[in-house]
């Protein structure tokens, strides 16, 4: 994702998710995850959707982008 900020920690604490919950919703390691939340990797955009129907948020919004809360409901990103 390059010079975009993860806001994924955010998101999961919202959602009241652990590392280990959220790994294993998205079939990756918890040690990966946590490396993701710190941005010391880029990930793939399709890792990123996964993400994102995971926290049932607008993957946009995981980089910081805003999105209309609708738009990820409606269009079924």
């Amino acid at each position: 994702m390059g010079k975009y900020m993860l806001r994924i920690k955010e998101y999961r604490i919202k959602k009241c998710l652990t590392q280990k919950q959220l790994s294993e919703l998205i079939g990756v390691s918890q040690s990966f995850l946590s490396e993701i939340e710190n941005n010391k990797y880029d990930i793939r955009l399709s890792l990123l959707w996964k993400i994102g129907e995971a926290l049932e948020e607008c993957p946009l919004k995981l980089i910081g982008f805003n999105c209309a809360e609708e738009c990820f409901v409606k269009n079924k990103l």
